[in-house]
């Protein structure tokens, strides 16, 4: 007898299953970037008038035009003789209070003892120490008039930083000058100013970059580091520019004021209809190049250049600033 024996297979369907993000990817489109060139002059980072606090005859000077400021700090000198003299009268009162308060202070400790065996008035130990205290105050008065005198002849000396270079000289030794009189003006040019008038979108630039600045100097073809001094809160009506302040630290014998600066500045490109944005987001037919912005439309562009940065600049009438698109590749 022979058994026959059916296997049945049974089949069961496989499921795969995906986990497919709903969120869409977004890019959102910049403005291309133009490189604007902004012209600029060196300046001295700071100028400053030397002006005579007294009258007198000059004696020396110690610094001519274009010379740096000595060691000394001291640019001229007027003649001190008179304040020598009365710093001398003042110091001579100063040595007879000494001695007269020596004097009264041995005769109140005496009389101090004559009146405790009572053989002196109380009323002459009362004055002596009152010519004591008298002695004492003119003493004080006379070590402020000394004060006063010094300062008075440290001022026949006209002093400026060192190194500084004198821009102007008004005066020669043996001339007679007044209080208030401006006798010369220097400048620091150890470090140099740049003004330049910006407007409000290379204002932005010069922030964005503000970790990164430099200025060449054709004058010398030299690009130096610089860094935002000051940024004005004004603005000129004329313009409506900003006054910027740019400072070059950096210290040359060579430098000098009047120097043409350049900067150079990446801005915004608002008056064209050029654009930045990642390659991602460009769809290529047929040697055309499509985006779908984020309202559905699809839009024809033209591509322009490669930044080499994953970027693209490209150029529609139909986009503007801010515009979001599908990430396709």
């Amino acid at each position: 007898m022979k058994v026959f024996v059916r296997f049945t297979v049974l089949s069961f369907p496989l499921f795969l299953c995906f986990s497919v993000s709903a969120e869409q990817q977004w890019l959102t489109i910049e403005s291309a970037t133009r490189q604007v060139s902004i012209t600029g002059f060196t300046r001295a980072q700071t100028k400053m008038p030397l002006t005579a606090e007294v009258e007198g005859k000059v004696k020396k000077v110690f610094a001519d035009v274009g010379q740096a400021i000595p060691d000394s700090t001291i640019f001229a000198c007027l003649d001190d003789a008179f304040a020598k003299i009365d710093i001398k009268s003042a110091r001579n009162e100063i040595s007879l209070q000494n001695i007269d308060i020596k004097f009264f202070k041995k005769q109140v400790a005496r009389h101090e003892k004559l009146v405790n065996k009572q053989t002196s008035a109380v009323s002459v130990l009362d004055g002596l120490k009152r010519d004591l205290a008298t002695a004492k105050q003119t003493l004080y008065a006379a070590a402020i008039r000394k004060q006063r005198l010094e300062e008075h002849q440290r001022r026949h000396c006209l002093h400026a930083p060192k190194g500084w270079l004198v821009i102007d000289r008004n005066v020669e030794p043996g001339q007679w000058v007044s209080r208030g009189d401006i006798l010369a003006n220097v400048g620091n040019y150890l470090q140099l100013k740049v003004p330049l008038s910006l407007t409000q979108f290379e204002l932005d630039a010069l922030k964005k970059n503000s970790d990164s600045l430099s200025l060449y100097l054709p004058d010398l073809k030299q690009t130096v580091p610089a860094e935002i001094k000051h940024i004005s809160p004004g603005f000129d009506e004329k313009t409506r520019k900003v006054m910027v302040d740019l400072l070059i630290s950096k210290s040359s014998p060579d430098f000098f004021g009047g120097m043409r600066a350049e900067l150079k500045l990446n801005t915004a490109d608002t008056r064209s209809k050029n654009f930045l944005i990642s390659k991602a987001a460009l769809e290529e037919r047929f040697e055309e190049y499509w985006v779908h912005r984020k309202d559905g439309k699809r839009i024809r562009v033209k591509l322009l250049s490669s930044q080499g940065n994953d970027k693209v600049t490209i150029s529609s009438a139909d986009i503007k600033p801010g515009d979001q698109f599908k990430k396709i590749q």
